[in-house]
């Protein structure tokens, strides 16, 4: 910015000179003021943001320490979901195993069972069989008693008053070893039932 004066009689006027000068100082004066408000402006603008960063640079340790407590946390209950899983897992084989024994116990129970009750089947149709053969040995002596009551009534009546005994004794040997031969067949079949 360059002012030209006009010159009077000792050089330039005097007048000019100091206007010029008044004005540059007021120029000079508004800029100062522009820029010292502008560094104020500044100088607030850089407090609040050295505020904001220290907030921030508090909140980032925050979140730096909150980040270590929240892995720790993470892997711990990580370490507790594996541990909880690998529990439940023996524990379930550990109650298979329960099972297994326990359908093996019944298994072999049932078995025993069963083979008792065969064994009670047969002993029950042993004792149904020797009941038979009892009642048909019985009824074989009713039988052949009365035979031989009546073979003896009918020598009686053939030979008269005479005595029959060889007859009578030889019919009597016949008819016991027939029943004594039957009761051999019986203790031959109740051992093969056995």
């Amino acid at each position: 910015m360059r002012k030209k004066f006009s010159t009077g009689l000792f050089g330039y006027k005097k007048r000019e000179v100091e206007r010029y000068l008044a004005d540059v100082v007021r120029d000079y004066e508004e800029e100062l003021g522009k820029k010292r408000d502008r560094m104020m402006e500044l100088a607030e603008e850089a407090r609040s943001l050295r505020l904001q960063n220290q907030e921030q640079s508090k909140q980032i340790e925050q979140f730096i320490v909150q980040e270590k407590y929240i892995s720790s946390v993470l892997i711990k209950a990580e370490e507790r979901a594996q541990a909880i899983i690998e529990e439940g897992k023996r524990k379930s084989l550990e109650e298979m195993d329960r099972i297994q024994a326990e359908k093996e116990r019944w298994r072999s129970k049932q078995r025993e069972i069963r083979r008792e009750l065969l064994e009670f089947e047969k002993t029950v149709l042993g004792i149904i069989e020797r009941f038979r053969d009892e009642i048909n040995y019985y009824t074989a002596m009713e039988i052949s008693e009365s035979i031989l009551a009546d073979e003896k009534n009918d020598m009686k009546e053939a030979f008269g008053h005479s005595n029959p005994t060889d007859y009578t004794d030889r019919v009597i040997e016949e008819e016991t070893l027939s029943v004594t031969e039957g009761e051999g067949k019986e203790a031959e079949k109740e051992k093969v039932i056995a």
